[in-house]
């Protein structure tokens, strides 16, 4: 591929030792890098990100370009630190029949029967947490409900909570898999990290075997063959395991807790989020009600919107095998090329009024929802192309939990506004909130809010 083929250069910043400025720019504060070169040089640029040459692509025409190009771009290219302690095991490192092979083998912890198995557990201690909440009169909300969402992930996928040490060894683990170097101690530490977790995933296997522990991804996981035919050792079970409640506590308490920072100000949202609930019979706490009444047109819109105005995080990293083309540019073997959702979610073609909070946009008119449809996500991004949104990431390595999560999150936000009728940042807390923003996006330990009971 060529100059000759008609096809532009990726737009870009340049000068003396920009790789490195770029790399500790996105680092800083990767929303306000990401909007403020798309403001100058469009939706798709080049870069540099941890240090590698790097196309960044969004909005709708670039996106499907790259879906329609995956094949090409299928190589993992994470951080080192990241690609070592994700694993062999882990599929954001994976591509091709292995990768295949591995999504098959979580298929089964994802449909709506599943789903329907996890729902007392899951309404159960979003209920005891809501409740407790309401009770003390305050919360380090992220903090919080990155500990319930540890838990809950952990009783549901390994049939038992996490002790204190697992707990803080998966606040370790996460912190450190965006480590600028495998030499460095946070490096280290989140290796030890990973082994202890592994050793408890293998002691809780033990127990799931002989009968005394339930744990619905050692079931699926221990029927699982790979790409050769091969049962999955219990290696690759234990650290599968051990992935799948990391890839979904931070993410989810990350949803959780900006949806609310997002709502305080907004009482009319926990009014509808009320009413909708007690419409479909959801007002008995103790009851956790049938999966298809958890199908909240509004509800849903306000976490739909939360993703929007505050996605946890940027898109993936695969490298390019060969040259492709992207929406005009010239993209060459070798560079890493990431589609990043916080393009297209501030797109005022997609979203009019794009900094409004404004969860009515995604619900459609009662006569054109699919009614016949008892998907976990029905209605959700039904009129949008899918280059337009895609929070959970776009293509074959799109997260295939999203649904979990957005029903985990209802169930919160639903159990909140019942509970809960006023909450607001703690006397000195900052005006703005404090975010910790790499790997996800999501409020510091340390932000608190007081919460008033209702009655």
């Amino acid at each position: 591929m060529t100059a000759a083929d008609g096809l532009s250069p990726l737009p870009g910043r340049t000068g003396l030792f920009i790789g490195i400025r770029e790399s500790l720019a996105y680092l800083r504060d990767p929303d306000r890098f990401i909007a403020e070169r798309t403001e100058r040089y469009g939706p798709v640029f080049g870069t540099t990100l941890f240090f590698r040459p790097t196309a960044v692509v969004g909005g709708i025409q670039a996106v499907e370009n790259f879906l329609e190009q995956e094949r090409s771009i299928s190589e993992s290219s994470l951080p080192a630190a990241f690609t070592a302690l994700h694993t062999p095991y882990g599929a954001l490192n994976q591509n091709g029949s292995r990768h295949r092979s591995t999504r098959s083998g979580y298929a089964p912890l994802f449909t709506g029967s599943a789903f329907a198995g996890f729902l007392p557990l899951i309404n159960q201690r979003i209920t005891a947490f809501v409740a407790a909440t309401a009770q003390q009169g305050s919360t380090a909300i992220a903090r919080d409900c990155k500990r319930l969402c540890l838990d809950l992930f952990a009783e549901i996928f390994a049939g038992d909570s996490l002790t204190t040490e697992e707990a803080e060894a998966f606040t370790t683990y996460n912190d450190a898999l965006l480590s600028l170097s495998t030499a460095l101690p946070s490096f280290r530490r989140g290796e030890a990290a990973l082994a202890r977790l592994q050793n408890g995933m293998t002691q809780r296997l033990a127990r799931f075997r002989s009968g005394a522990l339930q744990g619905s991804a050692f079931a699926v996981f221990s029927r699982n063959r790979d790409e050769t035919g091969q049962r999955w050792s219990d290696e690759r079970i234990v650290t599968a395991t051990v992935l799948l409640i990391w890839g979904a506590y931070i993410e989810v308490a990350s949803l959780m807790s900006c949806s609310l920072i997002l709502c305080q100000e907004r009482p009319e949202v926990r009014q509808r989020i009320l009413t909708e609930a007690e419409r479909q019979g959801l007002d008995g706490q103790d009851l956790p009600g049938a999966l298809d009444a958890w199908d909240l047109p509004y509800v849903q819109g306000v976490l739909r919107e939360s993703l929007r105005l505050m996605p946890p995080g940027g898109g993936g990293f695969r490298l390019t095998s060969t040259d492709i083309a992207i929406a005009g540019f010239r993209i060459p073997a070798g560079t890493v090329v990431t589609a990043d959702p916080r393009i297209g979610n501030r797109l005022a073609s997609l979203f009019p009024e794009p900094d409004r909070f404004e969860p009515e946009r995604w619900v459609a008119p009662a006569a054109t929802r699919q009614e016949s449809s008892r998907c976990p996500v029905a209605g959700t991004a039904l009129r949008l192309p899918r280059g337009a949104w895609f929070p959970g990431g776009t293509g074959n390595h799109g997260c295939p939990g999203l649904p979990l999560a957005e029903l985990c999150s209802r169930i919160f936000l639903v159990r909140w506004m019942q509970a809960i009728k006023g909450w607001h940042p703690a006397d000195g807390t900052p005006a703005a909130v404090p975010y910790s923003l790499i790997p996800i996006r999501i409020p510091t330990d340390d932000y608190r809010l007081n919460v008033e009971a209702v009655d």
